[in-house]
């Protein structure tokens, strides 16, 4: 046979249906396969978006979850507050009958020792004008503690207006006997606030004093105000030793005091007043720094 001369192939019927049997066979699989491929792809879809399903409901049980555990907490605080409230309401109504009934003595007291001092004063000898000065600082001390109790068990209305915050602490702290190691720092530039004066007058003669007595009668007291476009910021800071971290917590709590004179009443009446005029207050030591903020 000459080179390049080619065979045919010649198949047998048998072999030539065997082949086309085959060919549609594979046809037929191949087609199966592309439908088992679309249908995968169809369920790999359905099952993406029921992860995606899975997980928004996952996140949202996660959240309720939270909010739950939330809500407990403020029912179980709320719950403790007024466990409290009810306590120092029965406190309260015994404290305001036994001060009120206590403040007339004393201001006979008070009185007495006063007309005795004008009437005799050149011939009381020194050991009985000392014995006098005791007394008359004992009545006065007592009668600032009982003004305290009143003021913290009693809740009157605010009577606001617009007032100079320069001019309210001005006043409350003609009212205060600031030793002479003690220096007073007030902010030169005046802020108008729309509060009750005289009640703000208190909060700034209890920080004053609290801060004196925690700097020992030695120290300086600063007082900032800090005006925003819609709040107050009054800022009261010493130079005393500190708050320890433990106590950060507790002073704002009634009856709380570390001092061995102190009612445990000063701060509690302070943080009332502020929420009285829907502000917040916060302390933060080293130094020492009170920090009110108030709706302008």
């Amino acid at each position: 046979m000459a080179l390049g001369e080619t065979y045919a192939i010649h198949l047998s019927v048998d072999e030539k249906c065997q082949l086309l049997n085959k060919i549609e066979r594979l046809e037929t699989e191949k087609q199966r396969l592309e439908e088992q491929n679309r249908i995968n792809r169809r369920a790999l879809v359905t099952l993406e978006r029921k992860l995606a399903k899975f997980e928004e409901i996952r996140e949202q049980r996660d959240w309720l979850l939270d909010e739950m555990t939330k809500k407990i907490s403020d029912l179980s605080r709320f719950q403790s507050e007024l466990f409290k409230s009810e306590r120092f309401s029965a406190i309260g109504e015994m404290s305001a009958r036994l001060a009120h009934d206590m403040r007339n003595p004393l201001a006979i007291i008070k009185n007495t020792v006063e007309i005795a001092k004008i009437k005799h004063a050149p011939r009381i000898p020194v050991e009985l004008q000392n014995l006098l000065a005791t007394i008359d600082a004992a009545s006065s001390r007592l009668v600032f503690q009982l003004d305290q109790v009143l003021n913290f068990v009693r809740i009157s209305p605010l009577h606001c207006d617009e007032y100079s915050l320069r001019k309210i602490l001005k006043s409350a702290i003609g009212k205060i006997v600031v030793p002479d190691d003690v220096k007073l720092h007030v902010p030169d530039k005046d802020v108008l606030v729309y509060c009750d004066a005289e009640k703000i007058e208190a909060v700034f003669t209890n920080l004053i004093m609290n801060s004196i007595q925690a700097m020992d009668n030695s120290g300086d007291v600063v007082i900032r105000f800090i005006q925003t476009s819609g709040t107050v910021c009054i800022e009261v800071e010493d130079s005393g030793p500190g708050i320890p971290d433990g106590l950060l917590e507790k002073i704002f709590e009634p009856l709380f005091t570390t001092k061995s004179r102190g009612t445990g009443l000063g701060l509690p009446t302070v943080k009332s007043i502020i929420q009285q005029h829907e502000g917040t207050i916060n302390v933060t030591s080293n130094p020492t720094t009170f920090s009110i903020l108030l709706p302008k």
